[in-house]
């Protein structure tokens, strides 16, 4: 019996010995979430953007600007188009320029600048003076009115 109470003495030491000088081997890390370029333009279509609107995503000729356009269009209840946009720099992941127009059409019109053609009032024909067009130039925020002259012929 004596002998018996020595081993079990022994065995329990020896666990008690053996659980206090072990040490976890792995090392812990933090996950952190990583933003990822779509995670960033997700959260700010959310923020920006009503789901019931048309969605466009159009991309510039070198694909560094993306023109993100919500489109709310006309119904016989609000006969007046509503759009909302955002160009987003994939290089820097930013929003580098914001607006919203009712009764517009937005296009690029080169790398650098968007085609903005506002309406204006009722549209009698597509040579209307209610329709007038606008360059808006996304590195200096400038929106300048493109002035056409109308030719006038004499006989």
């Amino acid at each position: 019996m004596k002998y018996f109470i020595s081993i079990y003495s022994y065995c329990i030491l020896f666990t008690i010995t053996l659980l206090m000088s072990c040490s976890p081997n792995k090392s812990i890390e933090k996950e952190q979430p990583e933003n990822t370029q779509n995670d960033i333009i997700k959260k700010i279509i959310e923020n920006n953007f009503n789901n019931s609107d048309s969605l466009y995503i159009i991309p510039n000729e070198e694909k560094t600007w993306i023109l993100y356009l919500s489109e709310k269009k006309e119904t016989s209840v609000n006969p007046v188009n509503n759009i909302n946009f955002f160009v987003f720099d994939k290089s820097t992941d930013e929003i580098i320029y914001q607006n919203k127009f009712s009764n517009a059409k937005l296009k690029w019109l080169n790398n650098k600048q968007l085609l903005l053609t506002r309406y204006y009032g009722i549209i009698d024909t597509p040579e209307s003076s209610n329709i007038k067009s606008f360059i808006i130039d996304i590195n200096s925020k400038e929106i300048q009115e493109i002035k056409e002259e109308k030719n006038k012929s004499t006989i």
